[in-house]
Order: C-alpha cells, then sequence, then structure tokens
C-alpha cells in the first residue's frame, strides 16, 4: 500500500517500504519550506501492515486534529498540521493500493519571480498597484502564504512581548512602592 502526501497543493505518492521526510531540507522527500517548519519536521513510514507519521524532534510540533503528536498511525486520509495545531501548514495522509497508483517523484520547487520595480507616482498621481490575482480560486501566490505566515508569527511575538514589558512595569510599580513604603516605616 502506498502513501498519497498532499502538501501546498503538490501531491507525492510514497512508495510502501519506503521512508519519507516531510520538512524544509532540501534533501526532504515533501519539502515545506515556510516558518516555523524544521529541516527534517516529521517522517512517514510503512511498518508492514499500515502507515505511521512521527514527529521528528521538530522545534514546533507536528499536530493532529489540535493535538500535539510524536507518532499516528495512518489507516485511513489523515490531516496533520507542522508548526501550529490551527495555522500551521496542513499534509493529508492518504494511502492508497499500490495496483491503481505508480510513485512520482516530488516536483522541484519553484522559487517565485521578484516583484518588478515601482512606477514613479508624481504628486499630482496616486497609483494603487495590483495586487497578484489567484488563476483558479485556491491557487494563491506562495509569497502570500509566506508572509500572512511571518506577519502572524510577528503580532505573536509582540503580543508576547507587550504582555513581558507590561508586567516589568508591574513588577516595577511593586518595588518601587514597597521601597517608599519601608522608607516611610523605617523613619
Amino acid at each position: 500500500m502506498d502513501l498519497r502526501v498532499t502538501a501546498a497543493g503538490e501531491d507525492v505518492t510514497i512508495p510502501a517500504g519506503t521512508t519519507a521526510v516531510i520538512g524544509a531540507d532540501t534533501a526532504a522527500t515533501i519539502k515545506v519550506a515556510r516558518p516555523g517548519i524544521s529541516r527534517r519536521h516529521a517522517v512517514v513510514k510503512y511498518d508492514g501492515s499500515h502507515w505511521v507519521v512521527q514527529d521528528a524532534s521538530s522545534r514546533n510540533g507536528t499536530f493532529h486534529n489540535g493535538a500535539r503528536i510524536q507518532f499516528l498511525d495512518i489507516k485511513g486520509p489523515t490531516t496533520i498540521r507542522l508548526g501550529h495545531p490551527a495555522e500551521g501548514t496542513e499534509i493529508v495522509l492518504t494511502p492508497v493500493t499500490t495496483a491503481t497508483t505508480k510513485p512520482t517523484e516530488p516536483k522541484p520547487t519553484v522559487a517565485p519571480a521578484p516583484a518588478p520595480a515601482p512606477a514613479p507616482v508624481s504628486a499630482q498621481q496616486t497609483r494603487v498597484a495590483p495586487v497578484a490575482q489567484a488563476s483558479a480560486p485556491g491557487n494563491i501566490d506562495p509569497r502570500f502564504d509566506d508572509l500572512i505566515t511571518s506577519l502572524n508569527d510577528t503580532v505573536k511575538s509582540i503580543k508576547g512581548l507587550t504582555w513581558s514589558v507590561w508586567a516589568m512595569i508591574a513588577v516595577t510599580a511593586v518595588l518601587a512602592i514597597l521601597t517608599l513604603f519601608v522608607g516611610i516605616v523605617g523613619n
């Protein structure tokens, strides 16, 4: 029984008896180059009776139904997420019968072309650059996915930083009040 792996709109079929690596490494069988994805994020392998997906000690984890997993038996179509339980990269793992499929090579990852330089705008003229439009529903430019992921990570770190700053302000205020109180009581 082979395994069809669908990631970022691409399908790769893994033959039974093969171990496949999912991650950001250029040598990975299934390449997922996004923030939060480890070079060797997860491994899928056939154990003789069914497929198993195992987290490869990734930094941000592998998730199934919102729960972090170390390993998971794949007995039917299974969706996992890499890096985050809700916003992580979605990977669909589907066991398929060997007789109806042929192993395929993973498609090479092609870097998107750089955006053209903006045209100069006069003081009287205002232009709004058009956003690249998808050719069909669901086909979004991968640069937008990377940008959205990066912005989400930045917002999360800013939220954490803001909480830390407020906590430091609160602790400093408490220490100042205690110092003032000790000074008053000591006199």
